[in-house]
């Protein structure tokens, strides 16, 4: 998924080097408008409706929390990000009235922006997945929704699909989560990481393969997607102690 940026700020220079952060740091990103003043900037934005703006504080006409303060009031939904060369409390207590919890001092740099927008980005999917999902099942089960339902699915998914070749950056395309957040998110809500558990669905597995079966090693390695059977079988020892075969004569 791509998330859409607009650039607001009366010098040239900067919007430029915007750009060019976000071209090269952010490929998530896209930026799809830029304006060069607040009044242009709003209608820019009320236009476009983009995920994030990147606005500048003080501007000739109409600055960037007059911008804001219009676009809430007129129900825009996109996320802020400050920026900012003065240091006045006045201007960030208004911003924090308005709802705008992200800003970056000029000159600008680029693990700050990054940083900054990759916490817009999983507050965004964290929005979109509270929203979509209890869409999706009828009000008594509304309020119970959480993001753990997330991973049932995906867990779910992964016991139906273990033996092909899913990663993580595939499970992110396929249930629309951003590839950061779903990393960190699996991590905390099952206590290992996406590799880690795809490995111990396919052990299990090949348990129940090597003990219930006659197939060979290398035909239960392609039955739990791997190509490979010493990989296969170098895995299955390192996490069971001991070899697919060995474990198959002491099952008998």
């Amino acid at each position: 998924m791509n998330y859409t940026i607009v650039l607001v700020d009366d010098e040239k220079g900067i919007i430029d080097g915007l750009k060019v952060i976000i071209r090269r740091y952010l490929p998530q990103c896209e930026v799809i408008g830029f304006a060069y003043d607040g009044d242009e900037g709003f209608e820019l934005v009320r236009r476009l409706q983009p995920h994030i703006v990147i606005t500048d504080i003080r501007m000739l006409q109409v600055d960037g929390l007059e911008m804001i303060e219009k676009l809430k009031k007129e129900g825009i939904a996109s996320k802020f990000i400050i920026l900012s060369g003065y240091a006045e409390f006045e201007y960030a207590r208004k911003g924090m009235y308005l709802g705008v919890r992200y800003y970056l001092n000029k000159p600008i740099e680029e693990d700050e922006l990054q940083e900054c927008t990759q916490q817009i980005i999983n507050e965004i999917e964290q929005e979109r997945i509270s929203g979509e999902l209890l869409t999706e099942y009828p009000p008594p089960a509304k309020e119970s929704f959480t993001r753990k339902d997330i991973i049932t699915e995906i867990k779910h998914y992964v016991a139906n699909n273990f033996d092909k070749n899913i990663s993580l950056a595939d499970l992110s395309n396929r249930f629309y989560l951003n590839l950061n957040y779903l990393s960190q998110l699996f991590k905390e809500k099952t206590g290992q990481n996406y590799l880690e558990y795809l490995t111990q669905v396919r052990m299990e597995r090949t348990k129940e393969l090597l003990t219930g079966t006659d197939l060979k090693i290398y035909e239960i390695a392609q039955r739990v997607g791997y190509n490979d059977p010493t990989h296969f079988s170098k895995v299955f020892e390192r996490l069971v102690g001991c070899k697919p075969t060995e474990y198959r004569k002491s099952q008998c």
